[in-house]
Formats: C-alpha cells, sequence, structure tokens
C-alpha cells in the first residue's frame, strides 16, 4: 500500500512506499527540500509539519550558492566579479 502526502512548503505531491506505514522521523521533499517532521501509522498519517522553517527552494545547508542565489550574487560582487 502506497501513502501519499503533500508538502506542506510547496504542495509537491508524494508517494511513499510500504517501509512508512509505521514510521515517525523526517522527510525530505523531492520538490522543495523542505524537512517535514511526520508520523505515520498503519499507513495512515497522524501528524506533519514542517521541521526546518525553511522555504521553498531553499536549502537548509550553509553555503549551497545553487539554491541561494542572493547570496551568490553578494559573494562574487564582493571579490569584484560581475553577476549578470
Amino acid at each position: 500500500m502506497s501513502i501519499k502526502l503533500n508538502c506542506l512548503a510547496c504542495g509537491y505531491s508524494m508517494t511513499l512506499g510500504e517501509a512508512y506505514e509505521d514510521y515517525e522521523g523526517d522527510i525530505r521533499c523531492w520538490g522543495c527540500r523542505v524537512v517535514l517532521e511526520v508520523a505515520l501509522s498503519e499507513g495512515r498519517l497522524r501528524s506533519m509539519r514542517n521541521s526546518t522553517g525553511g522555504l521553498p527552494g531553499r536549502s537548509q545547508e550553509p553555503g549551497n550558492f545553487r539554491e541561494q542565489p542572493l547570496e551568490a550574487e553578494r559573494a562574487l560582487a564582493a571579490n569584484g566579479q560581475k553577476t549578470r
């Protein structure tokens, strides 16, 4: 039996396999990479919350310039490089 969830941050629809029927812990959204804290019991969702407080499309790891374009532009500008 598969379990379907929608991300609280971006709405991305995820399908989890049977291994998650009785699971409590973190799941990373495949769409926006926000970490969701879920509790599943007998294949049913008991609770879900955004455990990172992050924004869609933003990584929670510092220094990830690919997903944090403003920080990357500031770093390039500080080194005298053009950003556009």
